[in-house]
């Protein structure tokens, strides 16, 4: 009898720390809840405290053509929340949106304020009798463009303007070796193309395979047909080996053909 009072003497005594691991267990994981729960409060208080309702909105940048105060307006009337709730990457896209806008940079001043930096566009030809595009081919409208009408013109019976102004930089890098700029670029609504140079020369281009024709031009010149730029009034391309030359009163004098041996100019009558 005294050896089974012992035997449960002993599971008495090993039953209550056994309650006290449990009951401290219970405890620390309340305490964890609870301080966890104090983290995501604190948090919260301090993001409200900091998120605080923009005071003061700053626009700046060179303006030609723009109105800093356009920007402002539309600036306070696609922003939404406080100092750091801010849709920045949002307001950027709608800003980047504006025909006139090149480059968009946005950032935070503490305590309540933004600041909003713009690169204006830049008028890169002229479309047409009285508009405009930027670098992409968006129209741009300007009031005063007295300033601009040294630029190119882009004229298109066929085609957008954002595919004019893709062939024009095309084209206009082609032509680099020649020195001749562009001065004209024109698509007929048939689909011919066009150029007419700074130096009074045309260039006629046909409808297809155009960076190979400005190529053969590119080989000619450097062949010696450059000596010739004062007296050539039109080179037409449109032939599927060679080139036209014609000089400015009118006469056609040449055909430049390519053959697998050489370069020939063959006299036309």
């Amino acid at each position: 009898m005294a050896a089974q009072n012992r035997r449960g003497a002993n599971r008495s005594g090993q039953s209550s720390p056994s309650r006290f691991e449990g009951l401290m267990e219970n405890i620390s994981r309340l305490l964890m809840v609870v301080l966890f729960a104090l983290v995501i409060y604190s948090g919260n208080l301090m993001y409200s405290l900091v998120d605080k309702p923009l005071t003061e909105v700053m626009v700046g940048g060179e303006f030609n053509y723009m109105q800093q105060q356009e920007l402002a307006e539309m600036v306070n009337s696609h922003i939404e929340g406080g100092f750091l709730s801010a849709d920045l990457n949002r307001l950027r896209q709608v800003l980047q949106e504006h025909p006139w806008v090149d480059q968009v940079s946005i950032r935070r001043q503490w305590p309540s304020t933004l600041i909003v930096e713009v690169v204006e566009e830049v008028a890169i030809a002229r479309w047409g009798e009285a508009g405009f595009l930027n670098r992409l081919g968006e129209q741009l409208s300007i009031a005063d463009n007295s300033a601009l009408a040294s630029l190119p013109v882009l004229r298109a019976d066929f085609g957008t303007s954002k595919e004019m102004m893709e062939s024009y930089q095309l084209l206009a890098e082609l032509l680099l070796p020649t020195g001749l700029k562009l001065a004209e670029l024109q698509r007929d609504d048939l689909g011919t193309w066009r150029v007419d140079t700074a130096n009074g020369i045309r260039l006629v281009l046909g409808r297809d395979q155009i960076g190979k024709k400005i190529q053969r031009l590119v080989k000619a010149w450097e062949s010696g047909l450059n000596q010739q730029i004062n007296s050539i009034e039109t080179i037409d391309l449109r032939y599927p080996n060679g080139l036209a030359v014609a000089w400015r009163d009118g006469v056609l004098v040449g055909v430049q053909q390519e053959t697998e041996a050489n370069t020939v100019l063959t006299a036309a009558i």
